[in-house]
């Protein structure tokens, strides 16, 4: 960031280490006048947990989300499906991250 060379901070809260770091990139991208934009839409749960990051940083400019045709664990591994209108998604309003396990798929994919 301090080189110059970054036009939008993305940040995968999956890799960064979790909610307080992506905050920390957050606020440093903020000290330097540089949008910050979520890098991680694998899972609902990955999507539900940067929708409610990025509604509580003053410089978040987009949810980056991809349609993937070619994989259903996304749409087996929780109860509810996220489908973006008008190019937006709706804010989870649910507690916690808004989203549901479905334990019963889950329990085909677990590695004991």
């Amino acid at each position: 960031m301090d080189e110059g060379r970054i036009d939008v901070v993305q940040v995968d809260l999956t890799r960064c280490g979790g909610f307080t770091e992506a905050v920390k990139i957050a606020s440093l991208a903020w000290d330097r006048g540089l949008p910050v934009a979520n890098h991680g839409f694998t899972t609902y749960i990955n999507v539900t947990a940067a929708l409610h990051w990025l509604n509580s940083i003053p410089n978040a400019l987009i949810c980056e989300f991809v349609a993937e045709t070619e994989t259903t664990l996304r749409e087996l591994i929780t109860k509810q499906q996220l489908r973006a209108q008008d190019g937006y998604l709706s804010m989870p309003q649910e507690p916690g991250l808004g989203i549901d396990l479905n334990e019963d798929a889950i329990s085909k994919y677990r590695v004991c």
